[in-house]
């Protein structure tokens, strides 16, 4: 039976997943031992109404994709999963940290709390960059956390594909999302994605779902993005 339990580190709420009747039992000791067990899919979204929506309104767009992506996120309980030690988590809620970019052409680590709210995540957020353009140490490490989801944005590069360094030990399970340029399809704009997840814990179908999901709430961005 799965137990819900408190971290000690951070003080999130999550349970453990009983492995022994887990569906993904055979899938899971399969691939988490591997040296390198994280896959990298990449395609494009529209999203033609949400970058409508965010001119219209004065939004931010970076902000309005975070917080929709992490929406989606929350929604596939895949994407919660964190490996620790010989133990699987299911967190409870999940949140973004990103890239943001300095003034200077450098690049800050910057942790956002999700909130289901548009209107209040979109202020916390600018609060958080403003917050985080004020420390010296920009690539500091506050705490190690699991309850995360890592993001970076290249808005200058259309990818059509992205590696991550990553930092090699085992049990590392926390995924990674990559938005790129946004260029003209048509009659519609397009975004590059890029997500890396370990296959240990998730499959392409999961990722499938999740996408499905972020572009529903792109094409009802009216809906999701209430201020």
């Amino acid at each position: 039976m799965e137990q819900y339990l408190i971290s000690k580190t951070n003080m999130k709420l999550y349970k453990t997943i009983d492995i022994n009747t887990w569906e993904r039992k055979n899938h899971y000791l399969f691939f988490k031992d591997y040296a390198n067990p994280f896959y990298n899919i990449c395609t494009n979204i529209d999203v033609t109404t949400v970058l409508d929506f965010t001119k219209k309104n004065n939004l931010s767009f970076f902000l309005s994709m975070l917080f929709l992506s992490s929406k989606a996120v929350n929604n596939v309980k895949e994407l919660r999963y964190r490996i620790v030690d010989d133990n699987v988590l299911a967190y409870n809620i999940i949140h973004p940290f990103s890239t943001v970019f300095n003034d200077d052409k450098t690049f800050s680590f910057c942790p956002f709390t999700y909130y289901n709210e548009f209107a209040t995540f979109h202020k916390k957020g600018n609060e958080s960059i403003t917050e985080i353009s004020k420390i010296k140490d920009r690539l500091e490490a506050k705490e190690y956390r699991l309850d995360v989801i890592h993001y970076t944005s290249i808005p200058w590069i259309s990818i059509t594909g992205m590696t991550h360094p990553r930092k090699t030990f085992r049990g590392d399970s926390i995924p990674k999302i990559v938005f790129g340029k946004y260029f003209n399809d048509g009659n519609t704009i397009k975004i590059p994605i890029c997500i890396e997840v370990n296959h240990a814990l998730v499959d392409g179908f999961h990722i499938s779902e999740y996408l499905e999901l972020l572009q529903e709430y792109i094409l009802n961005a009216k809906i999701y993005l209430k201020t």
